[in-house]
């Protein structure tokens, strides 16, 4: 896999884990979150859905997504517990890049 996607993917996540930390407390919609990753560069749903599957995923479960089946993008998010533990750096991952 190209280096350069991987890494844009990792700091995606990255980005994703900051701005539900500081919505942390209340659940945001999949287009709100996109609305606050417009000024970062990265908004292409495609790839935010990726990065939610990955962060939501059955190992890492970061956040939670409650799915709205007639539009994705209006499903809701939120980070659990680990997700606040990562964003805290208490937790790492070598597939989210907390840096950026």
């Amino acid at each position: 896999m190209d280096e350069l996607y991987v890494s844009k993917a990792k700091i995606l996540r990255g980005q994703i884990v900051t701005k539900l930390y500081s919505t942390y407390g209340e659940d945001i919609t999949l287009n709100v979150l996109k609305g606050m990753l417009r000024y970062t560069g990265e908004c292409r749903e495609s790839e935010i859905k990726k990065a939610m599957y990955y962060l939501g995923g059955e190992q890492k479960r970061y956040i939670k997504l409650l799915l709205n089946e007639d539009n994705y993008m209006d499903s809701r998010v939120w980070l659990t517990p680990a997700g606040v533990n990562l964003a805290e750096g208490d937790l790492s991952d070598v597939g989210v890049d907390m840096n950026e």
